[in-house]
């Protein structure tokens, strides 16, 4: 490799720890605090760089919240889709690790969505990828059912395996992650059952 190209590589390396810095700093300041109190200065600060490089790299808040998701939504897909499920109690784990991870600031970010119109496309893409996801996993079962009873069968589904039935289970009612595991098995076992 020639000097050149080195320093090239170098510097594409050191621009990609940068934007990735942004983008860390902009979901560890929304779990802490409301996406309209966090200011662009607030996100360089937290990533220990400037308004003008946030500026830079993505053009505004808004840009970062872009970034976030899309490295959001790239780490849920791999780590969703990483791992073979023989039946449903491996399903409910993948989703509980997911959960575990990511479900506090996913509940955060639903808690704003009525307000910052930004978020519509961030949660959009998310609805998406889960219901692929859900539909993926339990084929075995929805490809049983026709019409009106599969597309039922999929919004049960989908509502069962939502982030907010782990946020009751977990947070407001204070369960484990192995008792809101259990639970959340045993549901769509049940619902499962009825086919």
């Amino acid at each position: 490799m020639s000097p050149r190209a080195y320093r090239q590589s170098v510097r594409a390396s050191a621009v990609l720890d940068t934007a990735r810095q942004i983008v860390d700093a902009l979901a560890a300041l929304l779990e802490e605090r409301w996406f309209d109190e966090i200011t662009l200065d607030d996100i360089a600060a937290a990533a220990g760089t400037t308004r003008q490089t946030v500026i830079r790299h993505f053009g505004s808040k808004a840009g970062v919240l872009s970034a976030m998701a899309a490295q959001m939504d790239a780490s849920i897909r791999e780590q969703r889709w990483g791992a073979p499920a023989q039946g449903v109690a491996d399903i409910v784990a993948l989703l509980m690790d997911d959960y575990e991870r990511t479900g506090d600031i996913l509940v955060r970010t639903l808690g704003q969505e009525a307000r910052i119109p930004e978020f519509a496309a961030v949660l959009d893409r998310g609805r998406k990828g889960h219901r692929e996801w859900i539909e993926d996993m339990f084929k075995a079962w929805l490809d049983k059912l026709d019409g009106q009873a599969r597309r039922d069968r999929l919004a049960q589904l989908l509502a069962q395996t939502d982030v907010w039935i782990w946020h009751l289970l977990r947070r407001s009612q204070g369960h484990s992650a192995l008792r809101t595991q259990r639970l959340m098995t045993q549901a769509i076992e049940r619902l499962l059952r009825e086919d």
